[in-house]
């Protein structure tokens, strides 16, 4: 067996594994766990908490998991459903949307975007990332008036 098919079979592996992580994320219970699990990463990073930290990394790994557990509409939580089904769609779309510019610019934000919160984050250094909620906050609302025929 020569190196390129080896590296094509590994190739082939690796898009099968993702796929189906992708397919499991679309499930209700599993893209709760890791959504959860993203929301307990900021606490912990802020408070230094190696048990939050340790929680959300388990959420975040359990919600790739095949979970035997009975479909959300037959339990307590069937209330959240749709809000959860809309949410999954949305991202679902967000994936097939086409590689244009403005999703590259999504990617590249979160790319550089997540490490650095993380780090301003475990610094407690809040002043950086309330800049940056504002500037958006306020990009978001002159895209809105410029919509609305107001001119900036």
């Amino acid at each position: 067996m020569d190196i390129g098919q080896a590296n094509r079979g590994l190739r082939e592996r690796a898009w099968n594994i993702v796929q189906r992580l992708r397919l499991r994320r679309r499930q209700p219970w599993n893209w709760s766990l890791q959504t959860a699990g993203l929301a307990l990463l900021p606490v912990g990073l802020v408070l230094h908490s190696m048990a939050l930290l340790t929680l959300a990394a388990l959420g975040i790994v359990a919600g790739c998991l095949e979970l035997p557990l009975p479909p959300m509409e037959q339990t307590e939580l069937k209330r959240l459903l749709p809000g959860v089904e809309r949410l999954i769609g949305l991202e679902c779309a967000w994936l097939a949307h086409p590689l244009d510019n403005r999703k590259m610019r999504q990617i590249a934000f979160l790319v550089l975007g997540a490490p650095l919160s993380g780090w301003l984050l475990w610094e407690r250094d809040f002043a950086p990332l309330g800049i940056v909620v504002m500037a958006a906050y306020l990009l978001r609302v002159r895209r809105k008036n410029m919509e609305d025929g107001i001119q900036p």
